[in-house]
């Protein structure tokens, strides 16, 4: 599974989602109850969507450099994304203040000028420029380019590669179907917890996530793991619960906890990996060629195990912790989250660019080019075209339940 060398994640941002900032259209006598505390103060999902960029760009970054011993983070980094996104938007809808066809209407139009603009411009781009999918894979400068034929463009463009069964173009473009299939499936779930406020029903839910996502596995068990339609339905719900969780559970522990619990889970989730490519022969971890995913000790469903318990995991901690209130840091992560979703479709081309076209012959400083251009990108990206699209949506949307309103 050499995707998930090259993983995340959706990638949309706190700030922009941020519940704080979602234009509430409801008027106050209509506005159905909340359930989330939803709070301007999200530094804690800040961190967390940092880390979740920073693992897919730094793993990333180290297979350009043929430096190993990150193994499968990258992936790990896609799968917090999943529960971060997740609990982001169940938080906006909460706060957007409405209910039934309206919200369901409002949601899926702000979600699409979310994702598809830098999408489509990212895939146009790719294949003018021949990018490869995971440039540290391929042999000299554009050998790794692979034509997806018309019909490959086409789902890639409309983001349904894992119902296709087509390939990204690049290589961190298979985790937006999941995203924009869940859109579908997470206002049902708002109404639903909403409507049944026992925390048994959560579990039930992701029992029944797991069930369902497992009994796809079983059935489809010729098809390749990353084409299944429901691999990371479970991750998404983790999301649903630390949002169900926010409610009614106090902060008591320090927000310096939720920082080395993010590190552990890190540590945890690597040392697993290692365990799952190489079994107990540990000294192969740090030699040899790029390992390949398609040979693991361990069965393959125990992939789909494994992602699930750390979602589930990262989602039930959430909700525990203090805001971090370290201002530097706040400030820093606040950024990279902004910005996440640029940093996430940009970088491979950067690190092709980089360590590939420009042959500098210095790692160390194709590295700090990298870091720096994808640093330009990105903030150019969301001022120039993610911040305006994100803007249209939320008018648009709007005048859509004005329009519902006068109907």
């Amino acid at each position: 599974m050499t995707q998930h060398v090259a993983e995340p994640g959706e990638a949309l941002k706190v700030g922009a989602e941020n519940p704080s900032k979602v234009e509430n259209s409801a008027s106050p006598a209509k506005r159905p109850k909340q359930v989330g505390k939803a709070t301007s103060d999200l530094t804690n999902l800040d961190l967390l969507r940092s880390v979740a960029v920073g693992l897919v760009f730094v793993t990333h970054m180290m297979d350009s450099m043929r430096i190993r011993g990150l193994g499968d983070l990258g992936h790990f980094g896609v799968l917090l994304f999943f529960v971060h996104t997740a609990l982001v938007l169940m938080l906006s809808m909460d706060r957007l203040g409405l209910s039934g066809g309206r919200l369901y209407s409002v949601f899926i139009v702000r979600r699409f000028f979310r994702i598809y603009p830098l999408s489509i411009l990212t895939v146009l781009l790719v294949v003018a420029f021949r990018v490869p999918s995971a440039p540290w894979l391929a042999e000299g400068n554009i050998g790794g380019f692979v034509w997806p034929g018309w019909s490959g463009l086409l789902s890639n463009i409309l983001l349904t590669q894992n119902i296709t069964q087509r390939g990204s173009v690049l290589c961190v473009l298979w985790s937006l179907p999941f995203e924009v299939q869940m859109y579908a499936f997470l206002p049902l779930l708002y109404f639903l917890v909403r409507r049944f406020h026992s925390q048994r029903v959560l579990v039930l839910i992701w029992a029944g996530g797991v069930a369902i996502a497992g009994l796809e596995y079983a059935v489809r068990s010729k098809v390749d793991a990353d084409f299944l339609l429901l691999r990371y339905f479970p991750s998404f719900l983790a999301g649903v619960i630390a949002w169900r969780l926010m409610a009614t559970q106090t902060r008591r522990l320090p927000a310096a906890l939720w920082v080395l619990t993010l590190a552990a889970l890190v540590s945890l989730y690597r040392l697993e990996d290692g365990l799952r490519v190489y079994g107990l022969n540990w000294h192969d971890v740090l030699h040899g060629a790029l390992r390949s995913d398609h040979h693991t000790w361990l069965p393959p469903f125990v992939d789909l195990v494994r992602d699930w318990v750390f979602c589930v995991i990262t989602g039930l901690a959430v909700p525990f912790f203090s805001n971090i209130k370290s201002v530097w840091l706040n400030t820093f992560t606040r950024r990279i989250a902004q910005y996440s979703y640029g940093v996430y479709v940009c970088h491979v081309p950067i690190l092709w660019l980089c360590f590939n076209l420009l042959h500098i012959g210095n790692l160390v400083t194709s590295a700090i080019l990298a870091v720096f251009l994808t640093t330009i990108v990105s903030v150019a990206l969301y001022q120039f075209l993610e911040n305006p699209a994100i803007q249209f949506g939320k008018h648009f949307s709007s005048r859509l339940v004005n329009g519902f309103a006068l109907a």
